[in-house]
């Protein structure tokens, strides 16, 4: 929370007061900090895991959607739908959570007994069993993508929140601070002069007293 020097009150217990919060406020910027070059770190490190991963689900993706299309173009588009919407919606993906350096990131898991199977009747065409089995076989590897995909927004998320905290702490909070303890140590120092001040002229004003006093306590 930045300071309005203002409303602060030029005194010493204010200017420790104000000092020791500075120093608390940068300490939480170097924790800060940190915590920006961690997630980073984790970014690029699930960042490089996801394109591995994905390469090789695209790739068997796209030998799935060639095995379909072969069997669409035997069967007929009509006949292939017709197979496709005889399954009933049955998939259910059970969703969990884990932490990762303070980041909340979904973990999901297939319940493979909710994987329904489409009424192919004998005879049908073997490119679309083909493209069931490989497509039933690589829904696992889907969910984690997804998995990987959830993680790297949540992770940029919270480094951008963290990112906003330093650059407010940077531009904000941290110049009021120094400004507001600049502004009460000029005003104490400017007392501690001025009481210097009053104090040399006192003893000279009681030395030129004490003189006079004793000059009338001499005999004439």
């Amino acid at each position: 929370m930045a300071i309005d020097v203002r409303s602060t009150l030029p005194t010493k217990i204010n200017l420790i007061r104000l000092r020791r919060e500075y120093a608390t406020i940068k300490r939480i910027r170097r924790v800060l900090e940190e915590k920006r070059d961690v997630l980073l770190h984790y970014i690029r490190s699930v960042a490089d895991d996801y394109n591995k991963y994905q390469k090789e689900v695209y790739g068997t993706l796209e030998d799935m959607y060639t095995s379909f299309y072969r069997g669409e173009a035997a069967e007929g588009p009509q006949r292939t739908w017709a197979f496709a919407s005889s399954v009933k919606e049955s998939l259910r993906v059970k969703a969990g959570v884990t932490v990762i350096f303070t980041v909340r990131a979904p973990v999901f898991q297939l319940l493979p007994s909710t994987i329904a199977t489409p009424a192919i009747p004998p005879g049908a065409s073997p490119d679309l069993v083909e493209s069931f089995i490989m497509l039933r076989e690589e829904l696992p590897a889907i969910l984690r993508l997804v998995q990987y995909e959830e993680t790297i927004r949540r992770l940029i998320e919270e480094l951008r929140r963290t990112q906003r905290l330093i650059n407010s702490l940077d531009y904000v909070v941290i110049p009021s601070y120094e400004k507001a303890i600049k502004f009460i140590s000029m005003v104490l120092d400017e007392r501690e002069r001025e009481d210097f001040v009053r104090l040399k002229h006192l003893k000279r004003m009681l030395a030129a007293t004490r003189e006079a006093v004793a000059k009338a306590a001499v005999p004439q």
